[in-house]
This record gives structure tokens, sequence and C-alpha cells, in this order.
């Protein structure tokens, strides 16, 4: 996961960066309508709900919060756990401490959640993310800095979007603008990358595939649900041009191949526990 910039196609040097503020951005920019076209989400944050042990956790860190719809869901489950939550949208942040403002055992704080700061320092019981560490340069990286926060019978826990997500509608695009169209699903982790990265860090690890489909009443749905969760199809020159003929022809096309629009998440519930390769120390990335 290192490398290349999938929003802008820079080198790594200048494309973590320039990935970041976009991504900020977009999330910022989707923030308040985010949970109205988020349907996808909801269902991964309850699958990753079922997944948790019935224990309890002292301490609870969450990456990428967004509008705190998991967050929610984790604080009231574990009604005795002090949560952090934190997320690179400053916007997504406010949204989320209006709705867990009668949670007083919960923090929410902007921060990045592949490089992280200074006072989130550890040690955690759970370190979990639904739908936020597939945007990340540095998966493997990343997983080892978490390693090094969590307390000794810790676990980490998290959902990440997999390359197949929106197959129907990126092969459509591929056809009708000669390649030419970029997806930031193109750019997510395999399921074999991250078998690799777990099976480094964990003694017990698993990575189970979900396959989540929903189907939109045409194109311009499709496109205005993924631009309000902050995804959208960029064309290399720039932006997609959403012209009505255009549409068209896409809409003509992705039918005739898939029969209607539908939209497949290919999705991967990543756990991991018993870490013995890091010590718990204080993050590594301080800012």
């Amino acid at each position: 996961m290192k490398g290349t910039c999938p929003s802008c196609h820079l080198n790594s040097k200048g494309g973590s960066v320039c990935l970041k503020a976009r991504l900020t951005q977009s999330f910022s920019r989707a923030a308040s309508s985010y949970d109205t076209y988020a349907d996808v989400q909801p269902e991964t944050a309850t699958c990753l709900m079922a997944r948790l042990k019935d224990r309890e956790y002292q301490k609870i860190l969450e990456i990428g919060c967004g509008t705190g719809s998991y967050t929610l869901m984790l604080a009231k489950k574990f009604v005795n756990s002090h949560i952090l939550a934190v997320d690179i949208s400053p916007v997504m942040v406010a949204k989320a401490r209006i709705k867990l403002a009668r949670y007083s055992r919960v923090r929410l704080e902007k921060a990045d959640g592949e490089f992280l700061p200074v006072f989130i320092s550890g040690p955690f019981d759970l370190i979990t993310a639904s739908g936020a560490l597939h945007w990340f340069e540095d998966l493997e990286r990343t997983i080892q800095q978490y390693c090094r926060i969590l307390s000794p019978c810790g676990s980490v826990l998290f959902a990440v979007f997999g390359p197949n997500t929106l197959f129907e509608l990126s092969k459509t695009l591929s056809h009708v603008f000669d390649n030419r169209v970029c997806l930031p699903v193109d750019f997510f982790p395999k399921e074999t990358i991250l078998q690799d990265f777990l099976s480094r860090a964990f003694n017990e690890w698993e990575v189970k595939e979900l396959s989540l489909s929903r189907t939109y009443p045409d194109l311009l749905s499709l496109l205005r649900s993924l631009k309000s969760t902050g995804v959208a199809p960029r064309m290399e020159t720039g932006p997609f041009v959403r012209t009505r003929a255009g549409m068209l022809e896409v809409e003509r096309s992705y039918k005739k191949h898939f029969g209607s629009i539908r939209a497949t998440y290919q999705v991967f519930i990543c756990e991991g526990s018993q870490s013995t390769n890091y010590p718990i120390t204080q993050s590594p990335n301080p800012q």
C-alpha cells in the first residue's frame, strides 16, 4: 500500500500529504449528507459489533469515527468503557460530538489515524475502525503502530473495503472512457495483503470476506450516494464529467452488462490478538 496516491497520482514522497488533504476535504464536504446516504457503512459497523466479544474493554480507541454512528454503537454496548474516537476531518468530529453529547465516557478528537499524535498513548484494550483503514497508504506500518499501544490482552478489529468494491461501476466506466477513470477502490487492500500484515503482527488473526449489494434506481443516484459519502470517480485530467449524454451512455452500458444499477461492496472483517512482535510504547509518530 505504498507509492501511489489514488486521488492525484503522485509518488509516495508527495502523495501522502496530497491524499490526506483531499480525503479531509472530501469527507468534510460530505459530513452533512453522510448519514443520509451511508447505508452500507452502518451494516458494516453492525457486522463488527457482532464480532466483539462479550467482555469488558476498559479503554477503546476508534479510528476514523466519521459522524459517530459506530462510536454510538460502541458506547451503548460497552457502558463502562472509556472511548477515544478520532477522525481526520474536523467537520466529521464536530458532527460526532453532537451525536455523542450525552456520553461523558466518549472523547472525540481530530487526528490522523495513520500517524497517531502523542496524546494517543494507550494502552488500549480494543482498537477498532469501520471503513477507514483502506484509505491509509502504509497499512502494515499502521498495524504495527497499533500493536505498540495495545494492552497485553488487547485486540484490533476493523472493517475495510476491498478492491472489488464497485466492480460494476469500475468495469462500466473503464469500458466507456477507455480506462481513463480512476476509482479510489482500485487501490484498496487485497485479502492476501491483509492476511500477510496481520500474520506478522499477531499470533491469532482472521480475515473474513463479506459481499454487500445495493441496487439504485439510476446511475445518478449511485454517483450521488458516492459523492455524499466522500467517494467519487475521477478522470485522469480532472473530475468525472457528468454531462447528460455521458451519463446516459454510461447508464446504458451499465445496464447492458449488469442488468440494473447494482453496486457490490467487498468488505473484509479483520481481527488480530495476542500481539508479541511490538512492545507497548507511546505513539511512535508524535505531532
